[in-house]
């Protein structure tokens, strides 16, 4: 066969696609095991160990969410574990804020180069892998250290749940009554302007606001957040589309073995406790952000 059909070209750089498609369903499994797009892992994977530049990784890593995103959708909902009526609220300000994050990107992209401890480094480089590092840190910290409701806590709204700014609804499914539309609309915003600079869904950011600041237990964490990860993915694909940097085969190989393996993953979570979950969530923001900063200096 043709050694074109096996590669595809990034901005010059040329990315065997087996080997792309075998990350993708290894982040497929993390993604649906927790509830997330992916793109948080598949990202720093695309760029480190690939050498995918970022835009394209960032346009990949959203894609892909697609995928996983709507694989886990479906499995979350047959297990009964999404609240609905908080996705609505979220998808919102998310649709954008994903777009003024991506003109972000598009921004730093043109701003060239810079130096950090010694290196030269992109300034988009610079700017996303001190993203991931202080982002990523704190939701490992959080996640490692505070127990939800899951995980044999008493179970009681958060300090967000308790904002009485109106119109208010209640949350059935979650078991929360008088929850602030407009203090969600705006998480929805800061979800997304950082979701569409970092290309991931947002989900993983989701993760400690929904568990400590509303007081959702940990599996109706992960079947709420999916639904707005996926639109957020749509749109944030549609930007980068457009800006060039989605291509259309790499993108596919990674969806496939993505898809089918969040389904795994989200079988795994019914099974697995969630002490485990959440710490085990934290041990890979740790290795991923250690990677990227690894990879940005050295």
């Amino acid at each position: 066969m043709d050694a074109d059909l096996w590669t595809a070209t990034l901005d010059g750089v040329e990315v065997w696609l087996p080997a792309a498609a075998l990350v993708g369903a290894g982040v497929g499994v993390v993604a649906g095991m927790f509830g997330v797009g992916g793109g948080f892992l598949l990202i720093p994977l695309l760029h480190v160990a690939l050498g995918v530049p970022l835009p394209f990784a960032v346009g990949a890593g959203l894609s892909m969410t697609i995928a996983t995103a709507t694989g886990t959708l479906f499995r979350y909902r047959s297990l009964g574990y999404a609240e609905t009526r908080f996705d609505i609220l979220l998808v919102g300000g998310s649709v954008i804020g994903v777009d003024a994050g991506a003109r972000i990107l598009a921004y730093l992209d043109g701003l060239g180069h810079t130096t950090v401890g010694g290196a030269d480094v992109a300034v988009l480089d610079a700017v996303i892998t001190a993203g991931y590092a202080v982002v990523f840190s704190a939701l490992a910290v959080s996640l490692w250290w505070n127990r939800g409701a899951g995980d044999g806590a008493p179970k009681r709204p958060g300090p967000l749940a308790r904002l009485g700014i109106p119109p208010r609804v209640d949350l059935p499914v979650a078991g929360l009554r008088g929850i602030s539309g407009p203090v969600v609309g705006v998480i929805g915003f800061a979800n997304g302007v950082l979701a569409g600079l970092l290309g991931v869904g947002g989900g993983i950011l989701l993760i400690p606001i929904m568990l400590y600041g509303y007081g959702f237990d940990v599996r109706k964490t992960a079947g709420t957040g999916i639904l707005m990860v996926l639109v957020v993915a749509i749109v944030g694909t549609v930007q980068h589309a457009r800006m060039g940097h989605v291509h259309l085969g790499f993108v596919v190989v990674l969806m496939i073995g993505a898809a089918l393996a969040a389904q795994v993953g989200a079988t795994l979570t019914n099974s697995l406790s969630a002490t485990l979950l959440r710490r085990g969530l934290a041990v890979v923001l740790v290795a991923t952000a250690a990677a990227f900063v690894a990879d940005t200096l050295f």
